[in-house]
């Protein structure tokens, strides 16, 4: 990974001042961080906004934090380690329902990458709202369940439902066949890759916000490394878009 301080970049629609680096017991964190999210809609206002990490009450546990420049509390993100291996996000909350969709919550989930591979995390696991399975999806947080009756339940409640909707014509053939093949091993597995690809079929189309497509009442998800690393070039975009001088290489694998 290569880090960089700049004030403006290319794209000119954020700005992150002096992205630096300190110790916290264990953990490898960023400093306070500036950030100008400047919407394609040019009627609605820039925001300002000032990201940090606070330390927590015990020596595995921290929150990214979030205000805007009047240092009103816009939003946090809370992180506990799990094990070595595992951090898991107890809550992303953005309190202000007008900075609601004007990138405060993906800030706070750009610094959870960030994070995560500056102290060599394999994977951060979270349980999603239903309202919010779309929004981590979007951030290649992919479905964990462990249950395969419940994983029946959402495919055939949610995907095959939709099977008359030549958008999801692959996902639905991907999922009856799933149902109509005996159980094994790689059920789980399978299963849970299926869901995915539905979510990012409803938020190819962008119809994540449509009640038709809502997930209720929501599950367990979890963003790996692997997944980061194999979508690099989308997440490289996202902190251009961002104005984060942070780019993922192929060295971020060691």
């Amino acid at each position: 990974m290569k880090i960089n301080n700049v004030k403006y970049n290319s794209y000119n629609q954020a700005t992150f001042l002096g992205l630096s680096f300190r110790k916290f017991k264990q953990f490898k964190l960023f400093d306070e961080i500036h950030c100008t999210f400047r919407p394609k809609n040019e009627k609605i206002q820039d925001c300002d906004y000032f990201v940090r990490i606070e330390n927590g009450y015990t020596d595995t546990d921290f929150s990214i934090k979030i205000d805007d420049d009047d240092f009103n509390g816009i939003g946090s993100s809370t992180l506990t380690l799990k094990d070595d291996t595992t951090l898991y996000n107890g809550n992303i909350d953005v309190i202000s329902q007008r900075k609601k969709y004007r990138g405060a919550g993906s800030v706070m989930k750009l610094g959870e990458v960030i994070t995560m591979l500056e102290n060599n995390i394999e994977k951060i696991e979270l349980y999603s709202l239903g309202q919010a399975v779309y929004f981590h999806s979007k951030f290649k947080f992919r479905p964990a369940l462990t249950s395969i009756e419940d994983l029946k339940t959402y495919i055939t409640d949610d995907i095959l439902s939709k099977r008359s909707d030549n958008r999801f014509k692959e996902v639905c053939d991907l999922a009856q066949e799933w149902l109509n093949k005996p159980e094994s091993e790689n059920s789980l597995e399978e299963g849970n890759s299926i869901l995915y690809k539905y979510l990012q079929t409803v938020n190819e189309f962008k119809l994540n916000k449509n009640p038709v497509y809502e997930i209720i009442p929501g599950f367990d998800m979890v963003l790996t490394r692997k997944n980061i690393l194999d979508n690099k070039d989308y997440f490289n975009s996202l902190f251009k878009k961002f104005g984060i001088d942070y780019q993922i290489n192929d060295q971020s694998a060691y």
